[in-house]
């Protein structure tokens, strides 16, 4: 079958192959599912540049979605035909954490690798669990989340990242209130789902914060009610955002993935508000902030994947789309074959889209 393989840390390092294999049989609780529509994310760029430190050679691609073809003996959370969304944790399902509710503290899913495929005699790894960019893969039963069949699959693609990690940010970590101010440094594909979750639960102001002017539209439509340019050298974000929100926000979100900006968030934070760290940086960064912006009751909070509880909050977000009230559909800017990878880099480091959505089967 055909799928992209990375061999070293350069986007020149990934070609696209026609002879991927999936590996022996199915133990009793995997899942064979055929990919459909898979988002090209932030992270997928982070990982071909070797800021995970993954091992090589890969398939890359993590925010999938797809059909069931095969399950094995003792699956029982999706059937052969069922239309799903892939989960990047691969949790135990039994540990503490995961009893407590809390499947991405688990020991046993973080950062999971395995090698499901080969190419002749040489074994691939996979992505996040999944290895999104290829027509099929393998993966545990409780990574599979079945959703209606009229949800288009390109659109449900999102959720398993840019959307859970946007969204989960603003409703299971930060928990942001009705009335609470809200700024977003960032405003691409997890970005503009931090906004519009913020307004989803009434959030009286949502300043964004981008470098692309070309994202002010997309994020007013989200639901920004304020769009800040960070452009040239007089432009102080901090001061900005302290004078639109009157002192400083309750909220702030960093998606971007830059230590600059994390500490700078702090800042932009009123007394007891929250900082959430949304987007990643290499792997091996460390931030650097003054005691006194920290100390003033504020909370810096780590978030990773939105705090999600996949089986529950992706139905939750699949369902907010089917009612109308979450947009998927306008975050894709472009769709394309395996072959489109490079251009989907292209366009997010022009910063002018907001999602290309890879086309396995074309």
């Amino acid at each position: 079958m055909q799928g992209l393989i990375c061999e070293g840390t350069t986007e020149d390092s990934v070609r696209l192959s026609n002879s991927i294999e999936i590996v022996g049989q199915l133990s009793p609780r995997q899942v064979r599912v055929e990919i459909h529509a898979a988002g090209v994310c932030g992270s997928d760029l982070s990982c071909i540049h070797g800021k995970y430190y993954m091992p090589t050679p890969l398939v890359p691609g993590h925010e999938a979605a797809g059909i069931v073809v095969e399950v094995g003996s003792a699956v029982t959370y999706c059937e052969v035909g069922d239309h799903v969304i892939l989960s990047t944790f691969g949790n135990c399902g039994h540990c503490g954490d995961c009893e407590a509710g809390e499947p991405g503290n688990c020991a046993v899913g973080m950062g999971g690798l395995s090698q499901p495929y080969v190419e002749g005699d040489q074994p691939l790894y996979n992505f996040a669990n999944i290895g999104a960019f290829v027509q099929e893969t393998v993966v545990s039963e409780n990574q599979c989340i079945p959703i209606p069949k009229e949800m288009p699959l390109t659109s449900a693609a999102l959720i398993g990242c840019g959307v859970m990690t946007g969204t989960g940010a603003v409703f299971n970590r930060a928990r942001v209130q009705l009335g609470d101010t809200v700024v977003v440094i960032g405003a691409g594909g997890v970005g503009l789902n931090v906004i519009q979750a913020a307004k989803l639960v009434g959030a009286s102001q949502i300043i964004a914060i981008d470098r692309v002017a070309e994202k002010e539209g997309l994020a007013v439509e989200f639901g920004a009610t304020d769009f800040l340019i960070a452009e040239g050298d007089d432009f102080d974000a901090i001061a900005e955002v302290k004078k639109l929100s009157g002192g400083g926000v309750n909220h702030a979100f960093e998606v971007v993935g830059h230590t600059g900006l994390l500490a700078d968030a702090i800042q932009m934070t009123r007394p007891g508000g929250t900082i959430c760290a949304v987007g990643v940086p290499d792997l091996a960064a460390t931030v650097t902030y003054g005691f006194q912006s920290l100390h003033q009751n504020k909370n810096l909070m780590g978030i990773r994947a939105g705090g999600a509880r996949p089986r529950k909050d992706f139905r939750t977000l699949a369902n907010l789309y089917m009612k109308g009230m979450l947009k998927l559909d306008e975050m894709i800017s472009h769709t394309a074959g395996l072959d489109g990878l490079q251009g989907a880099f292209d366009a997010m480091r022009a910063g002018t889209e907001a999602r290309t959505v890879l086309l396995p089967h074309g």
